[in-house]
Formats: structure tokens, sequence, C-alpha cells
């Protein structure tokens, strides 16, 4: 239709780099912005036909609103003499389709998650927009050198008002992707995508999509009445597991899929890295900030109960709390930061069992720590991982440390109330909030508990959490009615009712916030400082916590009655419920490697017991009972095993593997033992 040098309205063609039954796409330069661009312009036989034209329209307005970073732009849309066509983002690179007839055979399975991940997180944000692809394969997936990958032509089946899969076939030419529905010419929704992606990952984990023959009426039939092959008769190296995730993916109904593209993703990451742990976060030891470093993981990992683990003390009985109420977040306000001197800690040596001291420079508050000298890290110590806790034992909560074989029972601090331990990434240090000062304070001691000092003390809050990058400080400040959230010591927002909880992402790009005595679920943007809400106030939620690769939260709820534990999407839509109708649950927290979810479910006449379940829902088991029923149980750096608290006319420790095998009580000293947290190895 056009030549390299011809001028299209603003546009000067460079050359064609893609042709199909409905549109060609040229390499063209915008001229006033001097941007390249990929115009593409539906076909001629196509161009006079009304309804075709206007269903074209409709389409590329809906992609143009489309903002995400996995989804190919849409800049502009329109008619020039005649010809309609659609201006969108020139992405670098080939398409997926490409790789996979270079390749010729099975994908690496890191390069398979990749890339069905970005396209999930794509697609799930366009169904909350009601815009569903309906074109899932490997020729819309793009994929650029670094890895990233994208989705593009939303919509297209629709656009041109093909209603039957004989009319999209003809058009299209991809009927080995096709859902059933599609197949038959139903109605479609997002689900109808899912099935494709499902598609599309066989392809790309087997070398071959699992439907061919010689004519599309046959590959369509086998869509709607074939099961899925076993994609391990064509790959034997892949896992089990494999099989019936494919096999879900791409059901024949509907409503036994997946209900998302990414909870789908995220069993396909779980089944394919069955052994892999996930850290949370890379430590470094060569940067200025290295204090924000060592303690900004686990710290933040700990937010959520530095703030109310005594209020949830107080309702120990369980239940559902008050009726949820809503909040808003407030401007920045410039506060006057007036806090104690923090004393930075240089990083020392890996843990052994009596560390020695090293003298510590000092600094003025939240100021840039000076770097320090880096150091050889010695083998990992041979005895047990050990596990910090705090006990009430001596009247005040101090806190204690033992090894995870039940030995070496140790007492860490004997000045005021200490709690709340969490440690440094290479496991030297441990930070906990203490009250020995004026009023309570972030501080640290060494393993061994020698060395102990004041780290960051801002008058009147509490709750202080790095975030794992190291590169913000976040604190709450409770008052009359309402609770402040301070970030980098500016006000970030104030919210009403007495209690706050907050979690930083692992990748330090959100904080999940559990909201006031209402309980409802928000998450904060850091970049932006946007507000968006999780759950809705007409039902309680509590308990918000992170899963390892940040894309994902899980909290209880009680949205469907009975309380359950919910997984949620970063990006606002549908909710998952992992736990059955008939119990109620809460209390959870995600295996380091992304697979299992732990959470406590009443059992009946006031016992609570402590289960774990499949990331998406499957294969719950019951591990022990009776524990307490507010406490999340604490993973293993390995995800190996759980330190969770039991109850036994006291709240006492103890330990079980994640199969419900090898229990062991850590502690039985006639007090209350709580907040255990393994040492990082």
């Amino acid at each position: 239709m056009f030549s390299p040098g011809d001028i299209f309205g603003l546009y000067r063609i460079e050359r064609e780099i893609g042709r199909g039954g409905m549109a060609i796409v040229y390499l063209a330069y915008h001229q006033w912005l001097d941007r390249p661009v990929a115009l593409k312009v539906l076909q001629p036989h196509l161009q006079q036909d009304e309804e075709v034209v206007a269903r074209f329209l409709v389409e590329a307005r809906a992609a143009a609103r489309l903002e995400h970073p996995n989804i190919v732009a849409v800049y502009d849309a329109g008619v020039v003499d005649g010809v309609h066509y659609l201006a969108m983002e020139y992405i670098e690179g080939e398409t997926l389709a490409d790789v996979l007839a270079r390749v010729s055979g099975p994908m690496p399975n890191d390069f398979v998650i990749s890339v069905i991940s970005q396209v999930a997180s794509a697609l799930d944000y366009a169904h909350r927009r009601g815009v569903v692809h309906r074109d899932i394969k490997p020729g819309n997936i793009l994929v650029q050198e670094n890895g990233k990958s994208l989705l593009t032509d939303f919509g297209i089946a629709q656009a041109v008002g093909l209603h039957s899969a004989e009319e999209q076939v003809a058009v299209l030419g991809t009927p080995e992707y096709m859902s059933p529905e599609q197949a038959s010419g139903r109605q479609v929704d997002g689900r109808s995508d899912v099935y494709s992606l499902g598609i599309v990952t066989y392809h790309m984990l087997t070398g071959r999509p699992p439907f061919r023959g010689e004519h599309y009426r046959e590959i369509l039939a086998a869509h709607v009445h074939q099961p899925l092959p076993d994609p391990r008769a064509l790959n034997p190296k892949l896992p089990e597991a494999v099989t019936e995730t494919l096999r879900r993916a791409a059901a024949k109904d509907p409503e036994q899929r997946y209900p998302t593209a990414g909870a789908f993703a995220q069993t396909l990451r779980h089944v394919l890295r069955p052994s892999r742990a996930e850290p949370l976060i890379t430590a470094t030891k060569k940067t200025p900030v290295w204090l924000y470093v060592l303690i900004g993981a686990l710290l933040g990992l700990a937010a959520l109960s530095l703030v109310g683990w005594f209020l949830i003390k107080s309702n120990a009985a369980g239940g559902p709390p008050a009726p949820p109420t809503s909040a808003s977040p407030q401007e920045h306000t410039a506060i006057p930061l007036t806090a104690t001197a923090v004393k930075p800690i240089p990083p020392a040596p890996a843990a052994t069992e009596t560390p020695t001291t090293t003298p510590s420079p000092t600094a003025t508050a939240m100021q840039t720590p000076a770097p320090t000298p880096t150091f050889t890290p010695t083998p990992t110590p041979s005895y047990p991982p050990r596990i910090a806790y705090v006990s009430d034992r001596t009247g005040a909560p101090q806190i204690y440390l033992i090894r995870s074989d039940g030995t070496n029972d140790l007492q860490l601090t004997f000045e005021g109330r200490n709690e709340h331990p969490f440690w440094s990434t290479d496991g030297s240090f441990i930070y906990f909030i203490s009250d020995r000062g004026h009023g309570p304070a972030l501080w640290s001691m060494r393993a061994d508990g020698s060395d102990q000092q004041e780290v960051l003390n801002a008058p009147g809050s509490t709750g202080y959490a790095l975030s794992p990058n190291g590169e913000h400080v976040a604190y709450l400040q409770p008052g009359q009615g309402s609770v402040k959230l301070f970030l980098d010591g500016l006000l970030w927002a104030e919210l009403p009712g007495q209690r706050l909880a907050f979690q930083w992402s692992p990748d330090s790009q959100h904080v999940v916030l559990e909201i006031g005595d209402s309980k409802t679920i928000a998450l904060m943007d850091v970049a932006s400082s946007d507000m968006t809400p999780v759950t809705d106030p007409a039902y309680a939620s509590w308990n918000p916590g992170w899963s390892p690769d940040s894309q994902y939260i899980v909290f209880a709820s009680t949205k469907d009655g009975n309380a359950g534990i919910y997984t949620a999407s970063i990006i606002p839509g549908a909710m998952l419920r992992l736990t059955p109708l008939d119990s109620w649950s809460q209390a959870p927290s995600w295996s380091p490697d992304g697979s299992l979810v732990a959470h406590v479910t009443g059992e009946g006449g006031g016992q609570w017991g402590l289960y774990v379940v499949d990331a998406v829902g499957a294969n719950r088991q019951r591990l022990f009972s009776p524990v307490f029923s507010e406490a999340p149980a604490a993973w293993s750096s390995d995800s190996q095993k759980l330190a969770f608290v039991i109850v036994d006319e006291d709240e006492e420790l103890a330990l079980i593997r994640r199969d419900g095998s090898g229990f062991l009580r850590l502690t039985n000293n006639n007090a209350r033992d709580w907040d255990p947290a393994w040492e990082p190895r």
C-alpha cells in the first residue's frame, strides 16, 4: 500500500515490518515529534466497510486507554485520505513466534516464566478495564533483548466485526490458540485469554502447540472436544505439576480455569521452580546506605507486628473485627524530624556463636552513614539456625535467642520493654523496638546480645521500618482519632482510627496498609504517593502480607461471609480465596519460595489449627493444633520449617516441617513466648 519515503498525514513511511489478513504494519516516523511508530493500516478491502471501521476505532480508543509497562502503547488513530490507521509504540525486538521458530524446541523454564508473567500482568490490567484481547498468540507477544515482553493487538476480532470462528481464522489465521468458546462462536470474556495464554505456554514448554491438523476445522474441533495432551510426553524434564497447571488453564469450561491470568502465572512460577527459594532482598556491602540495606528487608517485613502485637493480644478471643470505615490520604506536609542521633553500625563478619564487638562511628539523625570497609564472609556456622523471640518470663517482654534444635536458650536484653526482633540480612545483628530511653525507638545488638545501641528515635513515633532497598524510612505517630504515617520525615498519610499497620513490599515500591479499627486494606505507591483501595469497607479485612515477588498481597477477609485467606494482585482486580468457605481462617504468611501460604483456621470449641495451602488454593493441609489464633507462623529462610505459637495453658514456641512432620516444642517456661524470627541462612 505504501512505499519507503511516502508521506501519510504526519507520518513518513520507512518500511513495511509486518502484514496479516487484517492490516499492514509499517515503521514510520512522526514528522513533528521525530519519533518512530508502528503504523498499522487496515487492509484495502476492509477500509470501505463502515461496521468494520466503526468497531476498529472503538477498539483503538479502548486500547489507547491502556497504560501498562507490558502493553504496547497506542499513540494515535484516525483516517487520512480514506485510509484508517493506528499509530503505536515501536518496539525493537522480535515476536515470540520468531523466537519459537528459531529455537524449534522447548524454551528454558526461566524464559517461559518471565514472558508469561509479564503477559499475564498485562492481561489482568486490561481485563479489569473491560478489554478482552481475543487473539493471544506468539505473534502478538513482543520480546526485547533486555528481557521485557509486551502484548500488542488488543481486541482485533471484535474490532473487525468477526463473530464466528471461521471468520476469525480467515482473517487472523491463528486457530492453534483459540479458546473453545471462540472456536464455537460463543461470547468470550477474560477467561478466553487465560485459555489462549495456557496454550501459548504449552507451546513454549514443549516446542509445539497441543493441537495441530491439516485443516483449521480439525484444530478448532480439538480445542472444543479433545483433552489437552500431556506436555511431559514432549518434554519429560518438566515437573509433574506442570500437566495439571496447564490443563486447568486450558479447561474446556471457563468456570474451571484460573480466574485470572495472574493466578495462572503465579502457579506456573511455583511448579517450574519447585525447589528455588526467591530471596526478598539482595544485600550489598559496598554502598553508603549499608545501614538501610542491613536492616531494611527484615524490618520492613516486621512492620505489622511492630505496631499492633498487644492490640492484637487484647483481641485474642478471635472473631471478626468492627465494620470498616473509609480513609483517604492527606497531602505531604513537611514535618521537622527531631530524632536522637542515629548510630550507624558497621557490617560485621558472618554470624558466629560469639561475634566480637567493633566500635561504631556516630552521625547526625537521618543522615546517610559514611561508607565502611567491606569484609570477607566466613563459612555458614555448623550449628542449626537460631531463632530470636520475645518472652515475658521475667515480667517485662525481653528478647531471647534459641537454636532451632531447642538448645542454647539465652536472654539477650534486660532493661525496659524489648520486642519485635528481626535480623540483619547477614545475620550479624538483631534489631528490635525498646522503650528503655524516651519512648519506643529502634535499637540494635549483636547476635550474642552485646553492643546494644539506639539506632533511631523520632519522639512520639513507633513502627519504624526501612525500605528493603535502603532508600526510604517510614514510621507511625498515633494521635487522637487518627494515625499519621511518615515517609522520609514528611507526612505521607493521616488515616482515621487508633490502629494502623503497614508492611513494605520486598521490591520497596509499595506499602500495604491495614487501616484503623475498621480493618480495610489499601496500597500506597512510593513513587506517586497514590493510595489504592484493595478491599471494600462493606466487609472486614486484616493481616496483610506480601508474596516474595511483590506482585501479590495475602490477607484475611470476611468478603464471602466466613473469614478466609485471599490473595490479590497489586493492580486492583479480582480477589482469589485460598481457604474453604465453611471455615474461619486468618493470620496468613507466604513462604519465601512463594509456594505455600501458612494460616490458622478455627476448628470449633475455641481451638485453632495451623494449616498450609498452595498459593492458588489447592492441596490444603493441617499441620498442628492447638495454636494461638492471631499469630502468623514464621517461615525459615529455606521455606522448609515454620516457627509458631502453640496454646498449652500459656503460649509457647514450637517448630514443624512444611509437610507436618518433625514437630518440636522449643520453649516450656510457664510464660508467654511470641514473635519468632529466624536467623537468615
